[in-house]
């Protein structure tokens, strides 16, 4: 909903070139992890300030810190105004930043409405494989967004008091990724079937046992066995769909 804000754009396997170079060649689950979903950003420049009570805000480095409550996107105000039911208008624009009711917690909104198809929902996390700043930490989150179409908004968690944290917009901020509910519903999670030690493993299990030890050791005397092995059913399965 925010005009000039950068849009999501798909995981990047590399980390934008950051990654372990033997991660990237041979690492498959970590670049399918980090490919996984799509990269949001904050949608302007903005710096955040903590003091262990009260939280501040500034959009340019050179404006004065302002205590934050609730704010709105510089000029998204007049944009919405135009654009939205009367009705809506009347009941005023979300804010892009808000003060949440625990200490250090700040409520950033991106202008992201996100629509899944029916049974698929959003897992909102920080971005996979990347490292962390140690300041802030954006929390976890799943919305059904197969019927929730409201703003995606995201708590971050400020760790450090008394110090600028920037955030850029052509950094990515978070992560979102497509997941069906039934990946996360109670009849899935409640009935897990354990078992427990070596003598519960039958002869399937010792056979997949020893293809996945050949694959990590590489009988060939490659690495990656892992990774050609995975793209060479995923080629499997295209060709059979």
């Amino acid at each position: 909903m925010f005009r000039n804000a950068p849009k999501p754009r798909r995981g990047d396997p590399g980390l934008s070139g950051t990654a372990m170079l033997r991660a990237v060649r041979h690492c498959e689950p970590f670049t399918a992890a980090s490919a996984f979903g799509w990269y949001v950003f904050a949608p302007i420049d903005f710096s955040l300030l903590w003091d262990g009570d009260l939280v501040y805000w500034k959009a340019d480095l050179k404006d004065d810190w302002e205590e934050l409550e609730a704010v709105l996107l510089p000029g998204f105000a007049s944009d919405y105004a135009e654009h939205a039911p009367k009705e809506l208008v009347s009941l005023g624009a979300p804010p892009f930043l808000g003060r949440g009711p625990e200490p250090g917690i700040v409520q950033l909104w991106t202008g992201l409405l996100v629509r899944t198809r029916p049974g698929w929902c959003s897992l909102v996390r920080p971005l996979a494989n990347h490292p962390r700043d140690p300041r802030f930490e954006v929390l976890d989150g799943l919305l059904e967004t197969d019927w929730w179409h409201g703003p995606l908004v995201t708590p971050l968690r400020l760790r450090k008091t008394d110090e600028p944290i920037r955030f850029r917009s052509s950094v990515p901020l978070y992560q979102i990724q497509p997941v069906p509910r039934e990946a996360y519903a109670d009849e899935t999670l409640d009935d897990p079937a354990v078992v427990s030690g070596l003598d519960a493993l039958d002869e399937d299990d010792w056979g997949a046992f020893e293809s996945a030890l050949r694959l990590r050791h590489g009988g060939d005397g490659r690495a990656g066995g892992y990774k050609r092995e995975a793209r060479a059913r995923a080629r499997a399965r295209r060709a059979s769909a």
